[in-house]
Formats: structure tokens, sequence, C-alpha cells
């Protein structure tokens, strides 16, 4: 079975996550795309992303350094529901 990318939540480190952003299209492209005085020609992965929505506050994840795991979105969305109740 393959991995699939759907969604990017991006983390800000202390807050945790908010905004949720479909990625329409993952790619490999270069630093040089955006920022031509870089000179940065070393690959690295692209996201294309298209605004969802932001939860109405920031929901902390348990992140390492070392040690990384897919989130399931439900999970977020329903930790964020069972607090409103």
């Amino acid at each position: 079975m393959r991995n699939k990318l759907y969604y990017f939540m991006p983390y800000i480190k202390g807050m945790g996550v908010r905004d949720l952003y479909l990625i329409r299209v993952a790619r490999i492209g270069n630093k040089a795309e955006v920022q031509p005085e870089s000179n940065d020609e070393e690959p690295r992965l692209v996201f294309e992303l298209e605004y969802l929505e932001s939860l109405p506050e920031y929901e902390k994840l348990s992140l390492t350094r070392y040690y990384y795991k897919d989130t399931l979105l439900g999970r977020v969305l329903t930790r964020e529901t069972d607090v409103k109740q």
C-alpha cells in the first residue's frame, strides 16, 4: 500500500497547528525557482497548496525531532470538537 499525502498543516513551535491546506501538487523543485539570487539548485520537495480553513484555536500535537508519524486529520478535528463541548 502506498502512503498518500493530501493535507498540509503548518506547525508553529510552541503553538501547534491551526491552518489547513489541500496539497494540489507535490513535486521536486529547488529554491532558485522562487529566489533566483540564492543560486541553490539542490532538489527539494515543493508543495502547491490551496487554503481550506483554520481551526478556531491552535491545536498542539506531540512531535519529536527524530520520530515522525502520520497524523490523521480526523483525530485533530475530533479533539477540537471535544474541547468545545
